[in-house]
């Protein structure tokens, strides 16, 4: 894996909640498992909704990982009209426990 390929994926859930982020989460890494593209995961509240970040190997595996694995669970989770607004940007650097 080639670090210069790395990117972070935030993704915006209007409206969401710990809850609904629980039931994806579910059938996207059962047993909290990561796949091997995703290299760090973590999620928390904002004032509108809920928020995810992700740092990934490539722009193309996470594409890959979210017509594959996250369409379906986000279907499966059931909130109606929720749809997610994602962006990526290139990691630079990383400091920390998970460098």
């Amino acid at each position: 894996m080639n670090p210069e390929t790395r990117v972070a994926v935030v993704i915006d859930i209007p409206g969401g909640n710990s809850q609904y982020y629980e039931r994806v989460i579910a059938g996207v890494f059962p047993g909290d498992r990561l796949p091997e593209s995703i290299l760090l995961h973590m999620a928390g509240p904002t004032p509108n909704g809920w928020r995810i970040v992700n740092v990934v190997s490539s722009q193309a595996e996470f594409e890959k990982f979210a017509r594959e694995r996250l369409g379906a669970a986000l279907q499966q989770a059931g909130e109606g009209d929720v749809t997610p607004q994602l962006a990526f940007f290139p990691i630079h650097k990383v400091i920390g426990a998970f460098s």
